[in-house]
């Protein structure tokens, strides 16, 4: 049946002011609390973020409506749905949103930026972060130190692509450490043990891919000596607990609730990565650093040895400055910090005195102008 509203001209069957309809939303919109005001502006701005997409409108930067009502559409690139940067995309897309119509931050309201809605984005993980943020699919994204540096080098599995000068970081966000799991019952006591094994490596395209493969060289491991399954680490679990594999990396905050759940059901454990060849590997790339995941971090887990390499949260040169200024004050806000360490212990180290450390490329101006502000950076 054809809709007999089909033929008219948009909005003339939107109801006039005064109407009856129009008295009610507004009654509603009136009796609504802030809190149920900010949800409702969440689900339609939500809707509008995906219809402009669909349309394929959205430009390479942050899309503002007109001055009437100003917001700004901010995405995060993370990793796999569940995954830890997905986690962590959650996190700072709560801490640097402030959608129109909640409450000042003064009064319990969020204390983000001023009409931002940053969204957070799944993706293959890091390799693939550092190639959609440089040509302008998302606005920012979470990264491995060595993999930005690489992308903006254009080395490393980066080799033969035009180099990525055009990547900015907003912050260091807190060291990941390199966990290497291997089924209870298996006899993988060091890296060198995996020759001949199942091993799940991530998704082609993350971090943990590339740190997998990097370690595995140092330790003189090669690819036709085991069988590799590129599956993330949801995946790999799942494959570990069936049987199917014998071990997987995964790089991540300690402690990984996946990793965790695991250890407490008695069907894995943590191996340590150690000794020359780990050390071999933090000589030849500055970004990996010795790490120790302390004694009971992991239900009934002594201390491991392991390595760990800084996330770090970039964007491009060409977003605003005053934008990128206003993200990163939000981010060190002082009512962020409890909503940063409630979600992960790791998260309590994300810090504006940490933030500049180990940063392999430049600060976006915005983000540094915020650091010189604060006096972590000397003029």
């Amino acid at each position: 049946m054809s809709d007999p509203h089909e033929n008219e001209e948009p909005g003339t069957n939107a109801p006039a002011k005064g109407s009856r309809a129009a008295r009610f939303f507004r009654q509603g919109w009136e009796r609504m609390s802030s809190w149920d005001k900010e949800r409702v502006a969440y689900l339609l701005l939500g809707a509008i973020v995906f219809g402009v997409l669909a349309l394929g409108v959205v430009r390479s930067g942050a899309w503002t409506s007109d001055e009437a009502g100003k917001v700004t559409f901010f995405r995060i690139a993370t990793g796999a749905t569940g995954g830890t940067y997905f986690r962590m995309g959650e996190v700072l897309a709560g801490v640097i949103s402030r959608p129109p119509g909640g409450d000042p931050c003064e009064l319990g309201g969020r204390c983000g930026v001023d009409g931002l809605i940053a969204v957070v984005k799944s993706s293959p993980g890091s390799v693939a972060n550092v190639r959609n943020v440089a040509t302008g699919i998302f606005e920012s994204g979470l990264v491995q130190a060595n993999v930005l540096d690489a992308a903006f080098k254009g080395e490393g599995i980066f080799k033969g692509e035009a180099p990525r000068e055009n990547l900015r970081v907003i912050a260091n966000l807190y060291p990941e450490a390199l966990h290497l799991v291997a089924a209870m019952d298996s006899e993988i006591e060091t890296v060198s043990d995996l020759k001949g094994k199942r091993v799940a490596i991530g998704s082609k395209g993350s971090g943990t891919w590339v740190d997998a493969h990097a370690i595995m060289n140092e330790f003189g491991i090669r690819k036709r000596s085991l069988t590799l399954l590129e599956e993330d680490a949801n995946r790999a679990a799942d494959l570990l607990l069936s049987g199917e594999i014998d071990a997987f990396f995964m790089i991540t905050g300690a402690p990984a609730p996946l990793i965790r759940t695991l250890i407490l059901r008695d069907a894995g454990r943590l191996v340590p990565i150690e000794g020359a060849p780990a050390e071999g590997l933090r000589i030849k790339n500055a970004h990996y650093e010795g790490y120790t995941i302390e004694e009971g971090v992991y239900p009934g887990t002594g201390a491991i040895g392991t390595i760990a390499v800084g996330a770090m949260w970039v964007t491009r040169a060409d977003m605003p400055e005053e934008l990128v200024h206003d993200i990163t004050r939000a981010l060190f806000d002082e009512r962020s910090k409890e909503t940063l360490a409630l979600s992960h212990p790791e998260r309590a180290l994300i810090m504006p005195e940490t933030a500049v450390r180990g940063v392999p490329i430049f600060l976006h101006p915005g983000a540094e102008r915020y650091y010189f502000e604060k006096g972590i950076l000397a003029r």
